[in-house]
């Protein structure tokens, strides 16, 4: 695994919109694997290895992970372009919605190979995937390939910004700027890795010592998450929670809540919070960061969770 230089990574954020950057995702798989039964290690083990991702598929984190399941984490962001699943990523919940139907930000987009719905968002995504995970006639290299996007969604879901919107694409169109760097970033990269990559740098740590930093001071809770019930909608509800909360409610000057759909446009919204001159400085990310440990550890458990269930 890598660590990448803040300032590398921050004059890529504009660009990339991946639910916590490769190190987080890879934080998320190592606590899920301390958690797994020898029955799911074991399958998840031989699904990944016996049918590994195309060598030839353009991978964003480098070098690549060498243990399987490290890698399968963030697989699905490569992938995302040529499976069209780009949209199973997320689901755009407006701020200021506290209570509502999910399925109207997440409409199907058609219906798939296998007569069934094409998922619109995260929502149906992840069920969609587990579905084929669970079912032993498929063959190995869809299930193996339903096992990525189930670990990289489990993921995606714990990421605030990936629950949430501000008329902002999920903080990808708040201009921002991380720790005093005059390069501008935006909301939703300084939640994916700006953030985290501070911490590892400050702390020179390896996201694999963070990790297990984090599962060691969440196992009292931790043992709730192994064993809760799988409720997808709830954990959604979590995160647009804090997005509200802390992601967008700790943000100095504040940033007034969005139209719900149909807003000025990404340009616009930019040129708006660029105006407010945000910074991610130290005192917003020692609040955002005990929510981001605790967001990785849940996703870790119930990952490991959902796979131990699945994968008797």
């Amino acid at each position: 695994m890598r660590i990448l230089k803040l300032t590398t990574f921050i004059a890529g954020l504009a660009a990339n919109a991946f639910g916590w950057g490769c190190e987080g995702h890879q934080i998320v798989a190592l606590i899920a694997q301390s958690h797994l039964t020898p029955a799911a290690r074991a399958e998840v083990d031989q699904l990944l290895k016996a049918n590994p991702i195309d060598p030839s598929l353009r991978r964003f984190c480098q070098p690549v992970a060498t243990d399987p399941m490290l890698d399968a984490a963030t697989w699905a962001d490569d992938a995302k372009g040529h499976e069209k699943t780009g949209g199973w990523h997320y689901v755009d919940i407006p701020r200021g919605i506290e209570h509502a139907d999910l399925n109207a930000y997440c409409p199907a987009i058609g219906e798939s190979k296998d007569g069934k719905d094409r998922p619109g968002c995260i929502l149906n995504g992840l069920p969609y995937e587990l579905d084929i995970l669970k079912d032993k006639s498929r063959t190995p290299a869809e299930r193996a390939a339903a096992l990525r996007y189930v670990i990289h969604f489990v993921g995606d879901l714990h990421q605030p910004l990936h629950t949430t919107t501000n008329d902002d694409q999920g903080g990808n169109c708040t201009s921002l700027t991380l720790f005093g760097d005059s390069r501008r970033a935006n909301l939703h990269g300084a939640w994916d890795y700006g953030i985290i990559g501070h911490e590892l740098k400050q702390e020179n740590e390896t996201p694999a010592q963070l990790a297990a930093t984090i599962d060691t001071r969440y196992r009292s809770g931790g043992k709730h998450w192994l064993h809760e019930k799988i409720d997808i909608s709830k954990w959604l509800w979590e995160g647009h929670r804090i997005a509200e909360e802390d992601t967008y409610g700790k943000l100095s000057p504040s940033l007034p809540v969005g139209p719900a759909a149909n807003g000025p446009g990404c340009q616009a919204e930019r040129e708006k919070s660029s105006a407010l001159h945000i910074d991610i400085d130290e005192k917003y990310a020692s609040v955002a960061l005990p929510v981001i440990h605790e967001q990785l550890a849940k996703a870790g458990y119930r990952l490991a969770d959902v796979l131990n269930r699945t994968l008797k």
